[in-house]
C-alpha cells in the first residue's frame, strides 16, 4: 500500500513538474505580442495576451515553489497523460486569447484557430493576415512552439531528468523511435532546440537581406521552419513574394522537414543509423521524382518551358512534402494529375523527428520494404530473408510500429472523412476526404484547392472540433489522442 501510494505521489508531482514549466516557457513567449500589441494600440488582444501571460508565469513559478522537484520513477502511462492534459490545456488557453482579440470570433472558431496554430497546420477560420499584427505575432509564436514540442522545451530544462526520460519526449517527438542519440538522449534534445533556433536566426537575417520587413521576417522565420504554411501573408497564398524570398522560404521549409536529430549528429560525425541514412536519401529522391513529374507534366500541357517550371514545381513540392501547405506559385491551372501528385505527398510527409507533419518517410520505406517482402515469401514460401535497409537488419518493433501506424493513421482519416461528410452540403464525398487528409497531415491545404488556402468556415462547430481532433492526432502522433478515449488508460492502479 505505502509503495502504491509513494508512485501516486511521484506521478502528481512528475505532472506538475512538467505542467509547470509549460507554463512558465508559454507565458514567456507570450510577453513579445503583449509589447507587440501595447507598441501598436491594439486594445482587444493586449488584455487577453497581458493576463494570459502574467497568469502563467506566476502560475508555474507557483507550483514549482510548492512542489518537490525529485520525482522518482514514474509509470509509462503517465508520460502520455502529462503530454496530453498539458496540450488540451495550452489549446484552451489558446484560443481564450483568440476569442477575446478577434471580433466576431466564436469559441469553435478560437479553438480551431488555436489547434491549427500549436500543430502547425497550414490553414485557420480567423484569416490571420487580416487580425491585429500581434495575434499574428502570437499564431508564429504558437508555431514555433509547437515545431519545437511544448513538452520538449520543458523536459530539457527539468533538474532532475532521472524521472522523464526517452519515454516522456516519445509522447510528443513524431517519429520518436527514428530518434538518434548521441550519448543520452537529453543532450540530443537539447541539440535538436540549438539547432532549431538556429536555423530560425539565419533564415530571419537572411530574409531582412532579401528586403523582407523585419516584423515579417519575424513571423516568416518563425512559422516557416516549423513548416506550419506562411498564414500571416496572405493567409498562406505568397505567390506575389520575390523570387530570393521564395528560394530562402523553400531551403528553410526543407531544412525544417528534415530528421534534426540526423543533422545534429551528421554534425558531429556521429551519424550511424543506416535507416536514416536511407530515410534521407529516400526523401530526397522522391522530392526530385514528383518535381520532375510535374515538371513535365506541366510542360507538355501548357507548352512551356521546362526548366523555368521545374523550379516552380520543385518549390511547391517541398511545401507539400514538408506539409507546410502553403502556395508559393500559382498552380490553379496545373494537370489534375499534378495536384493529386503533389498533395498525395502530404500523406507521406516529412522526415521523423522533424517539425513535419504525415506518416513519415521513414515509416513508408520500411512499409514498401514489408510489402516487398511479403510478395517475395508468397512467391518463396521456403526462402530464408529478412527485411533490410542499407544492407543492415530493420528489428522487428520497428516494422510492427510503422505498420500499426499507417493504419492507425488512414483509420483516423477514413472515420475523420466519415464524419465531415455529414456536414458538407452539396458536395461529394471527396470534399470530406480532402478536408480529413489537410487536417491529419497538417498540410491544412486540401486537394480541391491546391491555389487557394482552405477555410473551415463553411463548416459546424461540431465539424471544426473534429478536424481539431484530427489535426491533434498528426501533430502527436495519433497515441496520446486515441489514449484519452481508453477506459484503461484512466483507470487507477487500484482498480487493476
Amino acid at each position: 500500500m505505502k509503495i502504491k501510494k509513494k508512485r501516486r505521489s511521484a506521478n502528481r508531482r512528475f505532472f506538475l513538474n512538467i505542467f509547470a514549466l509549460v507554463l512558465i516557457v508559454y507565458g514567456i513567449a507570450a510577453l513579445p505580442p503583449v509589447g507587440v500589441a501595447a507598441f501598436l494600440g491594439e486594445t482587444a488582444p493586449l488584455l487577453p495576451l497581458g493576463i494570459i501571460s502574467a497568469t502563467c508565469i506566476a502560475a508555474g513559478f507557483m507550483i514549482r515553489h510548492f512542489t518537490d522537484m525529485h520525482s522518482g520513477e514514474v509509470r509509462h502511462r503517465i508520460n502520455f497523460a502529462t503530454t496530453i492534459i498539458t496540450w488540451l490545456f495550452i489549446l484552451f488557453i489558446s484560443s481564450v486569447v483568440y476569442y477575446f482579440g478577434c471580433e466576431g470570433a466564436t469559441l469553435a472558431d478560437s479553438l480551431f484557430e488555436a489547434t491549427a496554430s500549436l500543430t502547425t497546420t497550414g490553414t485557420g477560420d480567423l484569416g490571420i493576415s487580416s487580425v491585429p499584427v500581434s495575434l499574428q505575432l502570437w499564431h508564429s509564436i504558437l508555431n514555433w512552439l509547437g515545431g519545437a514540442g511544448l513538452i520538449l522545451i520543458a523536459a530539457c530544462y527539468l533538474q532532475s531528468w532521472s524521472f522523464s526520460g526517452h519515454s516522456l519526449i516519445s509522447a510528443e517527438l513524431p517519429g520518436n523511435e527514428y530518434l538518434q542519440s548521441s550519448s543520452s538522449y537529453r543532450i540530443t534534445y537539447r541539440n535538436i532546440l540549438k539547432l532549431y533556433a538556429a536555423l530560425t536566426m539565419i533564415q530571419f537575417v537572411l530574409l531582412i537581406i532579401a528586403g523582407m520587413p523585419a516584423l515579417t521576417s519575424v513571423m516568416t522565420s518563425l512559422s516557416n521552419i516549423s513548416t506550419a504554411g506562411l498564414q500571416h501573408i496572405n493567409n498562406g497564398v505568397i505567390t506575389q513574394l520575390s523570387m530570393p524570398v521564395k528560394v530562402i522560404i523553400t531551403l528553410f521549409a526543407f531544412a525544417g522537414s528534415l530528421n534534426l536529430s540526423f543533422i545534429v549528429l551528421l554534425i558531429i560525425r556521429k551519424a550511424r543509423s543506416p535507416i536514416l541514412r536511407s530515410e534521407s536519401f529516400n526523401y530526397v529522391l522522391r522530392l526530385l521524382i514528383v518535381s520532375l513529374f510535374i515538371a513535365a507534366m506541366i510542360a507538355v500541357s501548357s507548352r512551356r518551358d521546362f526548366f523555368p517550371v521545374l523550379g516552380d514545381s520543385v518549390m511547391q513540392t517541398v511545401s507539400f512534402l514538408s506539409t507546410s501547405g502553403y502556395i508559393i506559385t500559382d498552380c490553379v491551372e496545373w494537370p489534375l494529375i499534378c495536384k493529386i501528385t503533389i498533395v498525395f505527398c502530404g500523406f507521406i510527409g516529412a522526415c521523423a523527428v522533424s517539425t513535419g507533419g504525415g506518416i513519415k518517410t521513414a515509416r513508408v520505406d520500411i512499409a514498401a520494404r514489408t510489402v516487398s517482402f511479403g510478395l517475395f515469401l508468397n512467391i518463396h514460401p521456403r526462402a530464408v530473408r529478412t527485411i533490410r535497409s542499407d544492407n543492415k537488419f530493420v528489428r522487428q518493433d520497428q516494422i510492427l510500429s510503422a505498420n500499426l501506424y499507417m493504419a492507425l493513421f488512414m483509420a483516423v482519416f477514413i472515420v475523420g472523412a466519415f464524419l465531415l461528410s455529414f456536414d458538407i452540403k452539396e458536395a461529394s464525398i471527396f470534399d470530406a476526404l480532402n478536408y480529413s487528409h489537410a487536417m491529419i497531415t497538417n498540410t491544412g491545404t486540401s486537394i480541391c484547392e491546391v491555389g487557394v488556402q482552405s477555410s473551415a468556415a463553411q463548416f459546424s462547430a461540431l465539424s471544426k472540433i473534429i478536424m481539431s481532433l484530427e489535426m491533434l492526432c498528426g501533430r502527436l502522433e495519433i497515441y496520446p489522442v486515441i489514449m484519452l478515449f481508453s477506459r484503461s488508460f484512466w483507470r487507477s492502479e487500484k482498480r487493476r
